[in-house]
């Protein structure tokens, strides 16, 4: 195991940060449940000091929130912070899209193809357990949707729409979770949707490539949670 200890003390809270929130995302650790540091200490072998330096970096990430006595509680998961998450990112995406296919590369259309490529080859593939299908998932699409924005000029932009991007995926790990992430990942419609995507953006149609950006997010956040029961 990597000898955290023997890092600076910023690296020691940024991987706390991380292996906290993947945790989280993994549903380790549940939607409203409280975070006992000495605990996680036990758990991840991190220093306190770290550890909760780590955690308090996830509130603005809104994987946490602090409690009145110092302490923090894993943010709860519904329908109306997803909606409230989608009605943000919508348009800001929709910005960004529009703007990195005006400003956009060779370069960058090499990394739309490549980023593509990587996820359509998860989607086919798709390992058997189910957590590590949805984190697995998570950081395929979050490449190739970062990939389509990034060269919208906007460093705000593309800072805000990653944080999102993690708020939003902690549902779409739900989603995965609870109904089959082979069946969902491998369906046909879901393929066709990000090729539309990458060749709109690469043909330069900022119209059409923003109408399927918007279909296609529109309809993740219908699926979180019609099925559950």
């Amino acid at each position: 195991m990597e000898d955290i200890a023997a890092k600076g003390a910023d690296t020691q809270a940024a991987i706390a940060a991380e292996t906290i929130s993947t945790m989280i995302l993994s549903g380790d650790l549940k939607g409203g449940e409280r975070l006992n540091i000495r605990d996680l200490v036990k758990q991840t072998g991190i220093g306190a000091t770290p550890l909760r330096e780590g955690v308090s970096r996830l509130i603005d990430r809104g994987f946490v929130k602090a409690l009145d006595r110092r302490g923090f509680r894993v943010t709860e998961t519904s329908a109306e912070d997803l909606e409230d998450i989608m009605r943000t990112r919508l348009p800001l995406e929709s910005e960004a899209l529009r703007l990195a296919i005006e400003k956009g590369d060779d370069q960058w259309e090499a990394k739309i193809v490549s980023t593509l490529h990587r996820l359509v080859n998860f989607m086919n593939w798709a390992p058997h357990d189910p957590r590590e299908a949805a984190l697995g998932f998570d950081a395929v699409h979050k490449a190739f949707h970062t990939a389509l924005i990034s060269a919208c000029g906007s460093e705000r932009m593309l800072a805000f729409l990653d944080m999102l991007y993690d708020q939003g995926f902690r549902y779409r790990h739900l989603m995965l979770t609870h109904h089959d992430p082979r069946q969902r990942l491998q369906g046909a419609q879901r393929i066709e949707e990000h090729n539309v995507l990458a060749e709109l953006a690469i043909k330069r149609k900022p119209r059409e490539a923003v109408e399927a950006l918007q279909r296609h997010l529109s309809t993740f956040s219908g699926d979180v949670f019609k099925d559950k029961s």
